[in-house]
């Protein structure tokens, strides 16, 4: 890829608040602390939430239920679903993965277009 003048001036453009970021409580003051309590850090956070629940059921999927004493058919996949999804939540609450402030950064940076 070859850098010429005209990406250089788009890079170092004047940031514009995209619509889709108005009225979110969200900054653009750079090297800002993380609004943890603004609309968008709250999305961040469910993003962050899927992921890792997306994560856990792929792991999940890696174990073999060679035992039929415990098989507990649709039900068991059901709360096994749910239980996920609580682990999910209960993970990304208590650790600091760390994606939800990358995302929302990320978003404030610039990553995300309007529209």
């Amino acid at each position: 890829m070859t850098i010429d003048a005209a990406t250089l001036s788009y890079q170092s453009r004047p940031f514009a608040v995209p619509a889709a970021l108005q009225g979110t409580g969200a900054s653009l003051a750079p090297n800002a602390a993380i609004d943890r309590s603004s609309k968008l850090y709250e999305q961040c956070r469910e993003f962050e939430g899927l992921f890792v629940e997306m994560m856990l059921k792929e792991m999940r999927a890696t174990l073999s239920k060679d035992s039929d004493i415990l098989d507990g058919g649709q039900a068991e996949e059901i709360f096994e679903d749910m239980l996920y999804q609580e682990y999910a939540k209960g993970m990304t609450k208590s650790s600091n993965f760390g994606l939800a402030d990358k995302v929302y950064l990320e978003l404030l940076r610039g990553g995300a277009s309007a529209g």
